[in-house]
């Protein structure tokens, strides 16, 4: 355990860092020369940084996460959730790993089947690797969360059925074919050969066999307009043919054909008698159908009882030529809206809850995309993306200590905030272990768990105060201590993660390790000095990389990233220095001994005209001259880059340096250089606005000359 002194000298620490981070492109009181910069600071290279902990190097206990065999309350359970009969003993008297195959084994997979696929992947993870919890996970607590995704799934995919069954009865219907079951339940294929089989007319059946060669769309096609065109297509050449009889027998047949046409939009076969009544008798007798008392065709009921209201023949004509039809349009379009309308508001409760919940942001964000794109982007939403954007990382964001790009962390056992450590190999590494997948609270389910995603079945709780990730054991007590509520963070954004079963104690990061703690002072963990900002987190995107020595910079110094702005590409990893493009035309470098500085604006162009980190490397941010016109940026071994509007960025360097140096830098009656050192006879020389410096190599000597 640690002392509150401890912590208190860590908040002093902060304040001194705090207030030596350079103000970029501020106004500063004196002139920075290379002898006043301060030290690479400790293994941090960075003033902004040099507060933070010593990163945490705790090994991870494997027994933490060995998660104990399912009970057989668990199995009952399980087994009553797929819908398989009843638990007995040849399903309790299973292993876990056995017990999972079962189900994959027994399940309906028309009806389950995300939980059939997924019984299948846990299976084969722990064939290859016997003792892997994921059996035992999936058992305890994720058989029923794949169980309520495919209960949804199945609802929709009832839907579709019902919808393709309506499509395929209306087709039929409209091509004069007394449909089954047989044909109307089966796929497409079969329907569109079934249609072959059954049609007399010669345009329908070529047509359908040219279909049923094709792929599934072309059978979607020649359901949803083919069959339609094609008989009318048979119609017509069956009118054309009456008319070599007589016009009369050709009015008489098209005047039939139309009413045979009007009854299938509805799917309706009409028997013969109907055919030779009148265009008003006619809608009287569809207006008794079933299909008409079904609230889901009011607008055809509306439009056929309008036309009936009429004594004008036409109207009657007209209803049935193209108005039932427009009218059955719109109930597709009513109905296809409220089926919208209704997912489009799945989606707005799923995005309220996760709101409330203040730790799923990505679940927002996808569920913000998706009601602004299409209904198909809806769709996909509900079937697929929620599930995929349940996992996040959890970073911390104590300013005073650089904790900025430390995030929570565990592979068993105690947890820690940790960076991670910067590589010597490669520019960007996956940190690990740091992220988890946000589920509803194992004991209260308008809280949260935090589930390891590299570790199934393992939990972030609580116990005896200190902040552990162990395997879930089932029972009460470990549910309660791996529930946690969100609450808004405790200073600034973000939130605080308070214990469900502990009321006002609150994860907490101190020197790296994490605790549950309140501000009391009762242990060492509940100092109130950095109470607040220590138990805020934010909530972040999962799998981070390791924070290089410039990102945890660029996090944790405002002024920086504000100066910078936000990086343009990834980091570089060359010659053993690291480099990293930002917005506003600046970079950042990183060098074991001259620690994170930045080089920005026109003294970058010329820096990086001049060989970048191969003449040398910064040793200080681009600053600000104390007059106020320009810039200067200090490199190792004495050369700097001077920048005003007026004279360009130039190179000084050398003995030249040195003597510009002594003589107050640009204070002098010289001012600032115009040009870069340049060889004039034997002699080296910089141009200044005032006058100029010379040196001569040969003898050593070095003066400066008015113009």
């Amino acid at each position: 355990m640690r002392s509150a002194t401890v912590h208190s000298r860590r908040f002093a620490r902060g304040l001194v860092a705090a207030a030596v981070v350079t103000g970029l492109m501020a106004p500063v009181a004196a002139h920075a020369a290379p002898s006043d910069i301060p030290p690479a600071a400790a293994s941090r290279n960075s003033e902004a940084t040099a507060n933070a902990p010593a990163i945490p190097q705790i090994a991870a206990d494997p027994t933490a996460t060995a998660v104990p065999e399912s009970t057989e309350v668990e199995k009952v359970r399980a087994v009553r959730a797929i819908e398989v009969g009843e638990a007995t003993d040849e399903w309790l008297m299973l292993s876990d790993k056995n017990f999972v195959f079962r189900v994959y084994d027994k399940i309906n997979a028309d009806k389950y089947p995300y939980t059939k696929a997924e019984a299948y992947r846990v299976y084969k993870i722990v064939v290859e690797k016997p003792d892997a919890p994921d059996a035992t996970a999936f058992i305890r607590t994720n058989i029923h969360d794949f169980v309520d995704r495919d209960h949804l799934e199945y609802a929709r995919r009832q839907e579709e059925a019902r919808k393709s069954r309506e499509d395929r009865q209306k087709a039929a219907a409209f091509a004069e074919i007394a449909a089954d079951a047989a044909m109307l339940d089966g796929n497409d294929q079969n329907f569109v050969y079934q249609v072959w089989r059954r049609s007399t007319g010669p345009k329908v059946k070529d047509g359908a066999m040219t279909a049923w060669g094709g792929d599934a769309a072309a059978w979607k096609k020649f359901i949803a307009t083919d069959i339609f065109t094609l008989h009318i297509a048979d119609q017509r050449d069956a009118i054309e043919k009456a008319k070599q009889e007589s016009e009369e027998a050709a009015r008489i047949l098209a005047a039939k054909q139309a009413k045979k046409n009007a009854a299938a939009v509805l799917g309706i076969v009409v028997p013969d008698g109907w055919l030779v009544l009148s265009d008003d008798n006619f809608i009287r007798q569809l207006l008794t159908t079933p299909e008409l008392a079904n609230p889901r065709h009011i607008e055809v009921r509306n439009a056929a009882e309008a036309a009936l209201r009429s004594t004008n023949p036409a109207d009657w004509k007209a209803f049935i030529d193209t108005g039932l039809k427009a009218a059955d349009a719109r109930d597709a379009k009513r109905e296809q809206d409220i089926r919208e309308e209704a997912d489009r508001k799945k989606v707005r409760d799923i995005k309220a809850k996760a709101e409330a919940s203040l730790v799923r942001p990505r679940l927002v964000a996808a569920a913000n995309a998706a009601l602004a794109g299409t209904a198909a982007d809806v769709t996909k939403f509900l079937s697929e993306t929620q599930y995929n954007v349940l996992t996040q990382s959890i970073m911390a964001t104590t300013a005073a200590t650089a904790a900025k790009g430390w995030y929570l962390r565990s592979g068993g056992g105690d947890a820690v905030i940790t960076p991670g450590s910067q590589g010597d190999t490669v520019a960007d590494a996956p940190l690990g272990e740091a992220s988890w997948k946000i589920v509803p609270g194992l004991a209260d389910e308008n809280c949260f768990s935090l589930e390891s995603t590299t570790h199934a079945g393992s939990f972030v709780r609580h116990q005896d105060y200190r902040v552990k990730l162990h395997a879930n054991d089932g029972t009460d007590l470990f549910k309660g201590d791996a529930t946690w509520c969100a609450k808004p963070g405790l200073e600034g954004a973000g939130i605080a993660l308070e214990a469900k079963n502990v009321p006002g104690r609150f994860m907490r990061h101190i020197n790296g390790e994490v605790w549950l703690a309140n501000d009391s002072g009762q242990f060492d963990w509940d100092t109130p000095t950095l109470f607040k900002p220590d138990a805020t987190w934010a909530v972040v995107d999962p799998d981070p990389a390791i924070s290089t020595h410039i990102q945890l910079r660029w996090l944790n110094d405002d002024a920086l990233r504000a100066f910078v702005g936000t990086p343009k590409a990834a980091e570089v990893l060359v010659d053993g220095i690291r480099y990293r493009e930002y917005a506003n035309n600046a970079r950042i470098y990183w060098g074991k001994d001259t620690g994170v500085r930045s080089v920005s604006g026109e003294a970058l162009t010329k820096f990086l005209a001049s060989g970048g980190h191969k003449l040398r490397m910064p040793i200080i941010d681009t600053t600000r001259t104390p007059d106020g016109k320009g810039t200067y940026t200090h490199f190792a071994s004495k050369l700097s880059i001077y920048w005003t509007p007026d004279t360009g960025a130039h190179l000084i360097y050398g003995a030249i340096y040195d003597r510009w140096a002594a003589m107050d830098w640009e204070r002098s009656y010289l001012g600032y250089p115009k040009t870069d050192e340049e060889q004039v006879g034997n002699l080296r020389r910089s141009t200044f606005q005032g006058g100029y410096i010379y040196h001569d190599p040969a003898t050593g000597r070095t003066w400066d000359t008015r113009f």
